[in-house]
Parts: structure tokens; C-alpha cells; sequence
């Protein structure tokens, strides 16, 4: 019996320090325009301008629902954001880094801004990659 309390309690203690470890990600909510912008064939995709070459490789966000939120304090304009936060290869500073990309989605919640018709749409995304 006591076996039984005392396994009870070092499980209720190990689940308490897992949920403890979990980390609340920030949001970083990125406007769409010339440099990230919605692909035409597939309206679902976000494309990066100086990243979407599909032979080399290409990363690329993808969206994974629609939400709701209310007006964000800063949206940031994701070329920009690239840079200072150093996202290009080094040997190419025109090309974004793929794993630098995928693990900024691993960091934050990514939120893209789409403002059309007096409307505002908040697009939570997710970044993949592809070579064809």
C-alpha cells in the first residue's frame, strides 16, 4: 500500500514538471506583401521571394488555420526581420537559410497578416521545404 501512495505521488510530481517545462512560444505576426505573398496556384502556400527556387530547394510557409486574435502590437515586414535576425546563408546573403527558417517556426507562433478590402485575415503557418 504504501508502495502504491508513494508511486502515486512521484507520478503526480513527474507530470507536474513536464507541464512546467513546456514554453509558451511568442507570436511574430509578419505582413504579406512583394517580398512574402500568397502563391496564386495554391492559395493555402506563402511563398519568399528570394527563396522559392524548387531545384536548390525551396522553404516556404503553409497555412494551417485561420484565427482569430485581436489587432497585434507590431507586424513586421519578414525581409527585414530576416536580416537583423541574420536567417540568410552566410556565402549568399540573398538566400535564406532552411534550417535557420524551420527552426524559427520551432521558436515561435508565425502569423501572417493579410489586409484586403478594409478586411484583416491572421493566418497561422507553418514553414516546409521541397526540392523537386
Amino acid at each position: 500500500m504504501k508502495t502504491h501512495i508513494i508511486i502515486t505521488i512521484i507520478s503526480i510530481l513527474f507530470i507536474n514538471s513536464l507541464k512546467a517545462q513546456e514554453k509558451t512560444k511568442d507570436t511574430l505576426f509578419f505582413k504579406l506583401d512583394k517580398y512574402l505573398y500568397q502563391s496564386e496556384s495554391n492559395p493555402k502556400k506563402y511563398i519568399i521571394k528570394d527563396n522559392y527556387d524548387t531545384s536548390e530547394g525551396a522553404i516556404y510557409f503553409v497555412q494551417k488555420k485561420i484565427i482569430n486574435t485581436s489587432k497585434p502590437k507590431k507586424i513586421i515586414c519578414f525581409k527585414k526581420f530576416a536580416h537583423t535576425s541574420r536567417l540568410f546563408k552566410l556565402k549568399d546573403n540573398k538566400k535564406l537559410n532552411d534550417v535557420k527558417v524551420m527552426n524559427l517556426t520551432d521558436s515561435y507562433i508565425i502569423v501572417l497578416v493579410n489586409k484586403k478590402n478594409k478586411k484583416t485575415e491572421y493566418i497561422q503557418v507553418s514553414a516546409e521545404f521541397t526540392i523537386e
